[in-house]
């Protein structure tokens, strides 16, 4: 449905060529990278895919994903979403987040993913904001992102779960894994900033999901991520050597180390 994209499939084989695909197919059209076909660095786009692999490792469903380059997209594609991610399932196609989830969930409920943790929510809520301010320059200082992270630590240090609410990914690791690795990566390009290695719970918590398939299969390169947050006009410009060790042209690479002794 686009001009320029890249399939993958997963799950077990969804049939021949001219064969219509099974009922529990769904496609998902995730935001391409910087050369219109590779997997681009887009947060909701890795939450998507996560849930959607997690049911499908399951045995719940099948799925092909599709990267889409928005500003070449076909005229269908554009007259069915605007924005990306976007689940079709059959007839049905659905671009809200909250909805494309829920749908997810009633229709392929098996791993439920659902939680109700109040500490690990809140723990959770203003993580990724605190970035965005300090990113942006809104906050010039790191501070309040420190603190964020701090808090969402001493939850973590408190927790007897691998994963937020329990031993397995669910819906909140989803949300926050891939908004994790964004503070992660381009903390780091914009502003030489890294996440403490004295914050133990968050590197084991960090260290568990790069483990995991789930997580790593889904994620984007480094480069993709940084590339993602230079097309923001509300940011400043990189340098030429930060520029250049983030090339989307280089190796592929994927901050998946942990800090020694910090798990």
């Amino acid at each position: 449905m686009a001009e320029n994209h890249k399939t993958v499939e997963f799950g077990t084989e969804v049939g021949g060529e001219g064969e219509s695909a099974p009922s529990n197919h769904l496609v998902l059209f995730v935001r391409a990278g910087k050369d219109g076909e590779s997997y681009g660095g887009c947060v909701m786009c890795q939450r998507m895919f996560m849930i959607l692999l997690m049911k499908a490792k399951a045995g719940e469903l099948t799925f092909t994903v599709k990267t889409v380059n928005m500003s070449k997209a076909s005229v269908d594609f554009k007259k069915i979403a605007s924005r990306l991610p976007v689940v079709m399932h059959g007839s049905e196609i659905i671009s809200d987040p909250d909805e494309m989830i829920q749908y997810i969930d009633d229709n392929f409920p098996y791993p439920p993913m659902a939680y109700d943790n109040v500490k690990a929510n809140d723990a959770c809520m203003n993580v990724f904001s605190k970035f965005s301010f300090y990113i942006k320059d809104v906050s010039h200082s790191s501070a309040p992102l420190l603190a964020e992270l701090k808090k969402l630590n001493d939850y973590l240090e408190n927790s007897p779960h691998k994963f937020l609410c329990r031993d397995v990914p669910d819906h909140l690791d989803c949300m926050m894994l891939p908004k994790l690795q964004h503070i992660r990566v381009v903390s780091k390009a914009y502003k030489d900033f890294e996440i403490p290695a004295d914050l133990k719970g968050l590197w084991r918590y960090l260290k568990t999901a790069y483990s995991e398939d789930v997580f790593t299969r889904t994620c984007p390169t480094d480069q993709e991520i940084v590339y993602h947050w230079q097309c923001k006009p509300e940011l400043p410009r990189l340098t030429k050597p930060v520029m250049h060790r983030y090339d989307t042209e280089g190796e592929p690479r994927y901050s998946f180390s942990v800090p020694s002794g910090s798990t």
